[in-house]
């Protein structure tokens, strides 16, 4: 695995995360087969799709990772809450894009839906590293997003 790859993935990131759209378009057309499929460049896609006000292909790039997740499950791999973090974690992300995004519902009561994310947040409990990252995603989304939540 080339460096770029390895480091893809923390770059677009970074790049989402400090709202520099331009530089999230450079790294995820660098990605490759193996690192297109990774969780945050794939993510990268989907920010890029809502800045381009393409819903089309967000909705598209959202329903292909939801797809590609759920594919790599095994019973192993959901047989406890521990041993399918990191996946929920994904599905979380996904569900929280499309509820920012508005693709998920053509009403929207602003109201509800900061009180679902604020719920949906709680549910992450301690894990700390987990709302850092998914606080990150949510800021991008709403700078994106077609409706102002206040």
């Amino acid at each position: 695995m080339s460096s770029v790859s390895r480091i893809l993935p923390f770059a677009t990131e970074a790049s989402w995360a400090t709202g520099r759209w331009q530089t999230l378009e450079k790294y995820t057309s660098m990605a490759t087969k193996d690192t297109g499929e990774d969780f945050n460049v794939s993510v990268g896609s989907a920010l890029l799709a809502l800045y381009r006000k393409d819903t089309a292909e967000f909705t598209s790039t959202i329903n292909s990772v939801r797809e590609q997740i759920a594919s790599s499950m095994s019973m192993a791999s959901s047989l406890s809450i521990g041993a399918c973090h990191d996946t929920m974690l994904k599905f979380h992300v996904l569900s929280e894009l499309e509820m920012i995004a508005g693709t998920d519902s053509p009403e929207v009561d602003h109201g509800k839906i900061i009180e679902s994310l604020n719920k949906r947040l709680a549910i992450l409990g301690a894990y700390l590293n987990d709302k850092q990252y998914l606080l990150g995603i949510r800021r991008a989304a709403l700078q994106l997003s077609r409706y102002i939540l206040t």
